[in-house]
């Protein structure tokens, strides 16, 4: 496949019902902030596991939107790290949430701190799973 990309122009097009507060002013995102996110995105994604430009792109913006969120999330908290919740209780009401196994184990687990990252491990694992198949014969010299 064609090499895919996203500019910031794009992102703020993408994201742009509230996701993300944009200005030149901190606390909004700045173009600064996004390009950042799409830098520590494209270190690590595979572009070529993406069947179609569109589905690259779509994946790319929320795999920039999961890092522009932990950086500001770290900026919030003063880079305290972040864990993925499983149970919380406020004024006698407890709720507990279960990801599935497959995105909190293993590689899929640092994406699954955030809504962006599910998001982009949901649209990516049908890409790198893959099925075996044993075919019953044998080989002869």
């Amino acid at each position: 496949m064609a090499q895919c990309t996203i500019t910031a122009t794009q992102f703020k097009a993408y994201f742009d019902r509230g996701d993300f507060t944009y200005g030149a002013d901190l606390p909004a995102i700045r173009d600064s902030d996004i390009d950042k996110a799409i830098a520590e995105m494209e270190a690590t994604i595979n572009q070529d596991i993406y069947p179609t430009e569109s589905i690259c792109q779509t994946a790319k913006l929320y795999l920039s939107a999961h890092f522009l969120s932990l950086d500001t999330g770290a900026a919030d908290s003063g880079g305290q790290p972040s864990f993925n919740q499983t149970s919380r209780t406020a004024d006698g009401i407890s709720e507990a949430v279960q990801i599935p196994d497959w995105m909190s184990q293993g590689e899929f687990g640092f994406y699954t701190s955030t809504y962006y990252g599910q998001k982009w491990a949901i649209l990516t694992k049908p890409y790198i799973d893959g099925a075996v198949f044993s075919v019953p014969g044998s080989t002869r010299p």
